[in-house]
């Protein structure tokens, strides 16, 4: 992704509008919110807004958080589960009335990390 789509996504504050609404669904969803009970919830916000901001091609912006694998590895998340995160994802991008084509290419460029957060 480039620069283009972070400024057609709406910039920083879509990004955190995303990455808070998106946090509210996986806390209330039973598959998923065991993976974050333990988890300081303000610190993984703010990892995942930047991550998210560098991925989308904010200039601005670099993660700088542990690394992707180190993160996940001993969370035993499933693909199941993966897919429900890309699910939500989708969900909260629809109704923030994001283009079809953006939602797409941000659900590949995330579906490109699993890899590197499922461990089955």
């Amino acid at each position: 992704m480039d620069q283009n789509v972070f400024e057609s996504f709406g910039g920083d504050g879509q990004i955190s509008d995303l990455i808070d609404q998106f946090y509210y669904k996986v806390l209330f969803d039973q598959t998923l919110r065991g993976k974050f009970l333990k988890a300081d919830m303000t610190r993984v916000r703010l990892q995942q807004k930047t991550f998210f901001a560098q991925m989308f091609g904010c200039p601005h912006t670099k993660y700088t958080g542990k690394d992707l694998i180190e993160v996940h590895k001993n969370l035993n998340i499933t693909n199941q589960q993966f897919d429900r995160f890309l699910h939500h994802l989708k969900c909260i991008l629809s109704d923030m009335n994001k283009p079809s084509e953006l939602i797409d290419e941000i659900l590949k460029k995330v579906d490109s990390h699993r890899n590197l957060i499922v461990f089955e």
